[in-house]
C-alpha cells in the first residue's frame, strides 16, 4: 500500500446541527494533526507535516474505575475496561510536556478518520506483544496483560487493514510490491496475497486446517511461529473429513478484498471489533443471561465456541528473548 497515491476527498460530514459542526472541527483537527490539510478539496488548506508520526494503535482498554473519556466531544460515553478502543499517539495535547495520549471508541475514530484514504489507514497498528515497545507503554502495564490484543483481534485487524489496503490500492492504481523471500514465486490462483511468500501465507491463512502442511521457513522466529501455528491460526478443523472448516475471518471481517464497495462504508473495523467481541462474550462467559444463552446456542457450535476459545487468549510477549534483547 502506498500513502502517497492520489488522496480521495475525505468524507467531511455536512453541517447540519452541532454534532455535525463537532465532527467537523474534529476531522480538521485529526488530520492537522497527522500532516494533512484540513480539507483536501480546498486548494487553499495547506498542510502542516508532523515530525511525530502519530500512530493509530488498536488496542484494549485497561483496568479502571469509571473509563476513560472518548476524545470526540460529541459522544457521551466512557471507554470502558477490556472494550477495543484506538489511542493516537502521541496525541493532539500536551501535559507538563508530556504528550499524551487520545483515545477514542473505536466507531467514534472511525467517524473522523477516513480509513478509504493510505494517509489513514498505514497509520493503523494493532498493540501486540511484538509492537508493545512502540506504543511508549511501560512494561509492568503491559506483562500484566493489559493494553494487548487477544489473538481474535490481532489477526482479524491486521487482516481488515491489509484487505482495506489492497483496495485502496487497486482503486488507486497502485501495483502491488513483490515482497517474496528467498526467491520463492506465488504460483497460486489465489492472487489476493500474492505480496507474501507462499509458505509464510501457508501458514498465515492455512495454520489450524486438517489440510495445512507446515513448511520450513528459513530464519523464522521458533516463538512466533508456534503462536501463528496454535493459538493465532484462523483456522478450526474437526479432522480430516471435515469439509465445514471454520475460518475466522470468513466469520467476522467486515472489509471483503473483493468487495470495492467496502471502502464505502466508514465503519468495517468497528463491526469486525463488535461481532468478535460479542461471540468472545457468549462463548467464554460462565454467567449469561437466559437470552445470551439462547443467542449462544442459535449462534455458536461447538466447533466454533473452542475456535473463539483459543482466540480470545492474548498472546504474551517471549519474556526470555526480551530480556536477552534489554527490552525490560
Amino acid at each position: 500500500m502506498d500513502s502517497t497515491s492520489n488522496e480521495h476527498p475525505a468524507a467531511v460530514p455536512s453541517a447540519a446541527g452541532e454534532e455535525d459542526e463537532r465532527i467537523i472541527e474534529a476531522t480538521k483537527s485529526l488530520r492537522r494533526h497527522i500532516g494533512l490539510a484540513e480539507d483536501p478539496t480546498d486548494p487553499s488548506s495547506v498542510a502542516s507535516p508532523n515530525p511525530e508520526e502519530p500512530m493509530f494503535w488498536i488496542e484494549v482498554a485497561p483496568p479502571s474505575t469509571r473509563g476513560a473519556k472518548c476524545r470526540l466531544d460529541s459522544c457521551t460515553e466512557n471507554i470502558m475496561p477490556d472494550d477495543y478502543r484506538i489511542a493516537v499517539n502521541p496525541g493532539s495535547n500536551s501535559f507538563r510536556g508530556h504528550q499524551n495520549s487520545d483515545y477514542y471508541h473505536v466507531a467514534c475514530f472511525e467517524r473522523i478518520a477516513d480509513f478509504s484514504q493510505a494517509a489513514f489507514l498505514d497509520r493503523v497498528q494493532p498493540l501486540t506483544r511484538r509492537m508493545w515497545p512502540f506504543r511508549n507503554l511501560k512494561s509492568s502495564s503491559m506483562l500484566d496483560g493489559n493494553y494487548l490484543l487477544d489473538a481474535g483481534a490481532e489477526r482479524l485487524t491486521l487482516e481488515w487493514k491489509r484487505s482495506v489496503g489492497k483496495l485502496i490500492d487497486e482503486r488507486d492504481g497502485v501495483k502491488a510490491k513483490d515482497d517474496s523471500k528467498d526467491g520463492l514465486k506465488d504460483d497460486s490462483t489465489d492472487d489476493s496475497k500474492d505480496d507474501l511468500n507462499p509458505v509464510f501465507r501457508n501458514l498465515l491463512y492455512n495454520a489450524g486446517s486438517s489440510k495445512y502442511v507446515p513448511q520450513e521457513i528459513p530464519n523464522m522466529d521458533t516463538f512466533e511461529r508456534h503462536l501463528l501455528t496454535t493459538t493465532l491460526a484462523p483456522n478450526e478443523s474437526d479432522g480430516p473429513d471435515d469439509d465445514d472448516e471454520w475460518n475466522l475471518f470468513d466469520e467476522y471481517l467486515v472489509a471483503r478484498e473483493d468487495d470495492p464497495t467496502s471502502l464505502d462504508s466508514r465503519h468495517t473495523l468497528s463491526a469486525t471489533l463488535f461481532l468478535w467481541g460479542q461471540h468472545v462474550v457468549l462463548a467464554t462467559s460462565s454467567n449469561l443471561t437466559e437470552k445470551g444463552k439462547e443467542q449462544k446456542e442459535a449462534e455458536l457450535t461447538p466447533k466454533a465456541i473452542r475456535a473463539i476459545k483459543r482466540l480470545a487468549v492474548t498472546p504474551m510477549p517471549d519474556i526470555q528473548s526480551a530480556f536477552r534483547g534489554g527490552r525490560f
